[in-house]
């Protein structure tokens, strides 16, 4: 029976954060036959190698703001530490089996670095309180990014989809980022308090919310006067004084 490479499978990160460690993973089934090389690639650029039959088996090969950690990286990983936006890209791993077939094959995936500040988004609402029939209407923006974020909305656990955006870019440091804010509209339908939740983004990997509870804006009872007990104490208005005073002062 015939034994050769199968099932090569890449794993890389969908997003992750500017400085944070990423793993890179190549999994396959050689069957029976021995390993020739594990090679990783940036684009058409190689930056590591496995090689078993050699001495030392890693092999790094320069490439600029790659910072491979060769103790973490191996037949079917390669870690790379503080990631850069510079490596936002393409990354294959490239298997090959041993003589006499050095069946070869390739496999693909993108990572994308996110540059991003701390945060949550932040969310406007204009009034405290909604009575039945009223229209809701907030505003949420997002931790400052690049790429930038999404803006999803959810009202008591409910998904609103993204609302009006608009993206606004600035200029850091670091580089530009861009900031989301999103509006929204609602028709409040339903009696009680409401959830107003401002979710923000990016790919779904990298995200964070924000939450508000709603009371229900009540109509109000105007209040009765009520007859008091001369123990209870009876507090007069200063319109109402004066207009003891005069009476008394008729009598008189």
């Amino acid at each position: 029976m015939a034994t050769c490479l199968k099932d090569v499978f890449i794993e890389v990160p969908i997003a992750i954060r500017e400085g944070n460690t990423a793993i890179l993973r190549c999994d396959y089934d050689l069957e029976q036959e021995a390993l020739y090389t594990v090679k990783w690639y940036k684009g058409r650029q190689e930056f590591f190698r496995y090689v078993p039959k050699e001495l030392p088996h890693t092999r790094v090969f320069p490439l600029a703001t790659i910072n491979v950690d060769v103790s973490e990286s191996g037949p079917n990983q390669v870690v790379l530490r503080q990631v850069t936006p510079e490596l936002d890209g393409k990354y294959r791993c490239e298997v090959s089996a041993d003589a006499p077939t050095f069946h070869t094959q390739i496999v693909a995936a993108w990572m994308h670095v996110v540059r991003t500040m701390d945060g949550k988004p932040e969310l406007y609402l204009e009034k405290p309180q909604y009575s039945l029939g009223e229209k809701l209407r907030a505003n949420c923006s997002s931790p400052p990014s690049n790429p930038p974020a999404n803006i999803t909305w959810f009202i008591n656990d409910k998904e609103l989809g993204n609302g009006r955006i608009i993206r606004i870019p600035s200029v850091r440091p670091s580089g530009q980022l861009f900031k989301t804010v999103s509006s929204i509209e609602y028709d409040v339908l339903i009696a009680g308090k409401l959830k107003v939740k401002c979710q923000s983004d990016i790919y779904h990997v990298i995200g964070s919310e924000t939450e508000v509870m709603l009371d229900e804006d009540k109509p109000r009872l105007a209040s009765i006067l009520q007859p008091h007990d001369h123990s209870a104490g009876l507090t007069l208005s200063p319109s109402f004084r004066i207009i003891v005073l005069i009476i008394f002062a008729v009598i008189r």
